[in-house]
């Protein structure tokens, strides 16, 4: 049994409660504004939620961002999202302000990030 519209209503409701995952073509993705431990520390965490869900995604990191893709055949699921939701709930943890303003991640505000 395939997935039904009103499946594909619940993920795309689900999904527009994560702000910056963006869904196209099967893919599921967020670029987060991180620096080098920021990124060290959420890669830990992405791995248990990975492991903990059943999913795969791809991590990876440049120019200041980490980038995180979630592909599957067939499209996202709500695994997908849920595993999304526990990595933005991580991020603005981990990155406080900065999160809900990514412009203050760059350049002469980094002060405002949370050291804990």
């Amino acid at each position: 049994m395939g997935r039904t519209e009103q499946d594909d209503n619940v993920l795309l409701d689900a999904l527009r409660e994560l702000d910056g995952w963006v869904a196209d073509d099967g893919r599921l993705s967020r670029s987060l504004p991180l620096d080098d431990s920021q990124h060290a520390e959420l890669a830990e965490q992405i791995k248990i939620f990975a492991d903990t869900l059943g999913v795969r995604p791809d991590v990876s990191r440049s120019d200041e961002a980490t980038l995180i893709v979630l592909a599957r055949e067939g499209g996202f699921s709500l695994t997908d999202v849920t595993f999304a939701g526990r990595v933005e709930t991580a991020y603005i943890t981990m990155a406080g302000g900065t999160a809900a303003h990514p412009h203050l991640a760059r350049g002469r505000f980094r002060w405002l990030r949370r050291t804990e």
